[in-house]
């Protein structure tokens, strides 16, 4: 990689660790469905100029914002407003790699090897860690929020890959706007005060959800659209690792959270279950690859 482009690439990864801080004071100021749909108006505003139509392809957008902008995001913020603390919360988050795995398996009838297996079981096993430890304990419903959510990407993925041949852009501005409707809908279903929550939400919380919307959502996930489109996923994803590293340090700075060596131990697991199966699935890709392209020689 350039090195312009290793720092955009870093830069992403403390976008989106800073989010989980930023999300959190969201919910300080807003319910969780309230402020998934102020997050994503803030979306809707900047991309609004890429929101068009696409012929023949709208059932598929559909269901793939809906999943991300409403009911992934959306258990984001629920995630948040259960927890006292954001670094095991980022942690969880990573979950969404082995899910992926495990999801390809099932759907796709993958095989898996080992060394595959070891990762996800690793993964799995670093959050069991974290749940156990005294001071997460008292918010494990947050962690199962999370893990819901992380399971909720993996299948938004699946959903995402057959628009490939739809804008980036596109796609986040049709995220955005089932963001905002969906949540509203739910929100005004299963929340109240939304009005109190407008009038008297601190300046904090305000900032928070922009940032999260703008900071995140635009700049962050264009970024790595940009670098996943020049680079192999190979390359450019394990630099994402350093998201929750970043939202561990944030929360331990910014928020005063206290960071155990349960939850250390529990964070490397995790991690490191997660970069195995990282890189096993971008080595399994690239073998496909190639059978793909000796029988198209052939």
């Amino acid at each position: 990689m350039k090195v312009t482009d290793i720092l955009l690439v870093i830069l992403v990864a403390i976008v989106w660790g800073l989010n989980f801080v930023a999300v959190k004071y969201a919910v300080e100021g807003f319910s969780p469905l309230m402020a998934n749909a102020i997050r994503f108006t803030a979306v809707v505003i900047v991309l609004l100029p890429f929101l068009r139509v696409i012929t023949g392809r709208m059932l598929d957008l559909f269901f793939a914002a809906v999943t991300l902008g409403v009911l992934h995001f959306g258990c984001v913020f629920w995630a948040m407003s259960l927890s006292d603390g954001v670094g095991s919360i980022a942690i969880a988050s990573q979950l969404n790699v082995p899910f992926s795995t495990l999801l390809a398996i099932v759907i796709l009838h993958e095989t898996v090897g080992w060394k595959r297996a070891a990762g996800i079981a690793l993964s799995f096993a670093g959050v069991l860690a974290l749940g156990l430890d005294p001071t997460v304990f008292d918010y494990w419903q947050g962690l199962a929020v999370m893990t819901l959510a992380a399971f909720l990407y993996s299948v938004s993925a699946i959903l995402m890959r057959r628009l490939k041949d739809v804008r980036a852009v596109t796609t986040q501005a049709w995220v955005g706007v089932a963001g905002v409707v969906g949540s509203l809908l739910l929100s005004f279903t299963f929340e109240s005060g939304q009005l109190d929550m407008i009038e008297t939400a601190p300046t904090s919380a305000w900032l928070a959800v922009l940032y999260s919307g703008i900071g995140s959502s635009v700049i962050g996930h264009g970024g790595a659209n940009y670098l996943l489109r020049k680079y192999e996923v190979s390359v450019v994803s394990p630099y994402f690792l350093m998201t929750p590293v970043v939202a561990v340090i944030s929360g331990v700075i910014i928020m005063n959270e206290e960071f155990t060596w349960r939850m250390a131990l529990g964070g490397a697991l995790t991690l490191l279950g997660v970069l195995v199966v990282t890189l096993r699935n971008n080595a399994r890709s690239k073998q496909m690859a190639e059978v793909v392209k000796d029988r198209a020689a052939v």
